[in-house]
């Protein structure tokens, strides 16, 4: 009898910790799906964007949800006039 009732709360922990992984698993997908990706040409690298790097570097975008596709553009030598 003992042993009926042990093997029940055993399969009743696995069944738990199975179901536990896999809501876990699902919301890791969902949360890679939601990404963004968002484009972003800068002029030229200067430390007035160091703010920008610091939070594309720790994931702060990613945690909220944007994929960022930094590129740095090269200015004109002279603009066009009309």
């Amino acid at each position: 009898m003992k042993k009926k009732i042990i093997i029940v709360v055993v399969v009743i922990i696995l069944a738990m910790l199975f179901s536990v992984v896999g809501v876990m698993m699902k919301q890791k997908n969902k949360e890679e799906q939601k990404l963004k990706t968002i484009k972003v040409n800068e002029v030229t690298r200067s430390v007035f964007y160091a703010p920008q790097y610091v939070a594309i570097n720790n994931g702060y975008f990613k945690e909220n949800g944007m994929d960022i596709e930094l590129t740095t553009g090269q200015g004109a030598e002279t603009p066009l006039s009309c």
